[in-house]
């Protein structure tokens, strides 16, 4: 059995088309309700994780990013950092909102990607086999759009 040039083609744009929608949707590890009770504190934690997800690739190595309390524009820095990998993490205290500002350099120009959320503390009585305190939130995305 032959294939046509342009059926194998279309199953590979196809194909493309499916994986490039797929990887620009965000990794959270869990939904809005879910809860991991592994994952879960018995005593209400003071800070917590804030995962950013940003590009790095052989263009661009590493990138600049800055972390502020609230909106970037009231310039409440909390952090100020250089990842070199793709995946995050940054310890903040909780029950705030955050906003993140990633600097990509493409030729001569600076693209600054901004993304904000609030990473909250939730707790439970009756979804784990102890009450317990976990982590709601905190998941931002710099990555660039090509």
């Amino acid at each position: 059995m032959r294939l046509s040039f342009n059926k194998i083609a279309s199953a590979l744009v196809l194909l493309a088309g499916i994986l490039f929608f797929l990887s620009c949707e965000r990794d959270v590890p869990y939904g809005p309700t879910d809860i991991d009770c592994n994952d879960c504190y018995t005593t209400r934690p003071e800070w917590g994780p804030l995962n950013v997800v940003m590009t790095i690739n052989a263009e661009k190595p590493y990138v600049p990013l800055v972390v502020y309390r609230g909106d970037f524009n009231d310039n409440n820095i909390e952090y100020v950092d250089t990842s070199y990998w793709a995946d995050y993490w940054v310890d903040v205290p909780v029950d705030k909102e955050y906003s993140i500002v990633a600097k990509y350099k493409r030729g001569d120009k600076i693209i600054k990607v901004v993304d904000v959320s609030k990473l909250k503390v939730k707790y439970t009585s009756s979804d784990c086999q102890e009450p317990c305190y976990y982590f709601s939130g905190g998941y931002l995305d710099v990555r660039l759009r090509d």
